[in-house]
């Protein structure tokens, strides 16, 4: 065959490759949507640092170089956004790290003014601390927060190179270093997790490990990545447990999310969706909802990724629409049919033509707007009567 006609092959299936349907599958993981690009505007970002879901499915965004918090649907569907307390000092001065009660409470590693704030779900100021002197001083960069299940709140104090624990109102409870069984002290602690056991995950930075730890500090163990997902770790700064007790792990350097069971056994890893724009370029925070949905900060490309297991079925452009669907009111209905941000006639349309192809292409649940399992005319009767 001459080198020409290869060529010629060679461009065909990479044709054939762009027209496919944006589905894609990473790491045992479905490529389901992403959100966000340069800027300053609701729903653009600028260098986001943190991420976090909710129990009721709220992704939280911790936009650092915008200096606040943004809030969505699961889907990316813009809520709101807060850029911090004068109460609590002044505004967010790169915010890094956000997590949640079970009162839905949000607390926010404000890195740079060295402090947490808590507000509730709508932005509203609660209180703030800056540390502990019992702990060695102030915060110094608090890079990451965690919620146990009874409130207890444990802060990546980053710069000093250690994990504090509060209760709810930051009265301080404990600190440590880290673990000499684990190679010495911790070097610039970015992220920490609990599961539902009362465990902590460290995301020791600079260290390039994981380290796990009871609720009052004890060591229990580490690991340093996986060979299987390209080597070990290199700079993980992100750490989140999902309810079976899988950790997930933002593998900054290597541009990886790595999931491992809970004691470090490799399962899976993946480097972002092509569908999303390509790689992911520097994933420094990672969240993991009820469902096992995986929403990734992608740092570098200033935009949110989701990942739903395989066999699930993602939320997909509709023909003839402009964008991926979106859950406007956050009732768990795609009322946006063709994802252009509003709910208008159009979407109704769009509805009727690609009626039977939704049924086939799409979650029926996200469209089944009757509640009755399946896809019908009552659906869009219901959608046209919310305009």
């Amino acid at each position: 065959m001459k080198p020409s006609y290869f060529m010629y092959l060679v461009c065909a299936l990479l044709i054939l490759l762009s027209i496919i349907p944006a589905v894609s599958a990473d790491g045992g993981y479905v490529y389901s949507t992403q959100w966000g690009r340069y800027g300053s505007g609701d729903g653009q970002f600028n260098y986001p640092c943190g991420v976090g879901v909710d129990s009721a499915g709220n992704v939280y965004v911790a936009d650092t170089f915008n200096n606040q918090t943004q809030k969505f649907t699961s889907t990316g569907g813009f809520i709101t956004r807060w850029n911090g307390s004068a109460s609590a000092g002044g505004a967010f001065y790169y915010p890094c790290g956000v997590a949640f009660d079970s009162a839905g409470n949000v607390y926010v590693a404000d890195e740079y003014n060295d402090q947490i704030q808590k507000f509730t779900a709508t932005g509203g100021f609660i209180t703030s601390w800056n540390g502990s002197a019992s702990a060695g001083g102030a915060f110094n960069k608090p890079g990451g927060v965690a919620v146990d299940s009874v409130g207890n709140v444990y802060v990546a104090d980053s710069a000093n190179n250690q994990i504090q624990k509060f209760t709810s109102t930051g009265g301080f409870i404990t600190s440590w270093n880290g673990s000499a069984s684990a190679g010495g002290a911790f070097e610039y602690p970015g992220g920490v997790a609990v599961d539902s056991a009362g465990n902590v995950y460290v995301a020791d930075t600079f260290n390039g490990q994981i380290q796990k730890f009871t609720s009052t500090g004890e060591f229990i163990t580490r690991w340093n990545g996986s060979a299987s997902a390209g080597g070990v770790f290199d700079k993980p700064s992100g750490v989140a447990v999902d309810s079976a007790g899988n950790v997930y792990v933002a593998d900054w350097g290597n541009n990886w999310v790595q999931k491992f069971t809970s004691t470090g056994g490799f399962i899976t890893g993946w480097n972002g969706s092509g569908l999303a724009g390509g790689a992911f370029q520097y994933p420094v925070s990672i969240a993991v909802d009820s469902t096992g949905n995986v929403y990734v900060a992608d740092y570098g490309n200033n935009r949110i990724q989701k990942f739903a297991p395989a066999g699930t079925t993602p939320v997909v452009i509709v023909p003839g629409g402009s964008a991926i669907p979106h859950d406007l009111n956050n009732d768990g209905l795609y009322e946006d049919v063709n994802g252009n941000g509003v709910l208008d006639f159009d979407d109704v349309v769009l509805f009727f033509d690609q009626m039977d192809w939704i049924a086939t292409n799409e979650p029926v649940s996200a469209f089944d707007f009757n509640k009755n399992g399946q896809i019908d005319f009552n659906d869009i009767v219901i959608l046209f009567n919310e305009l």
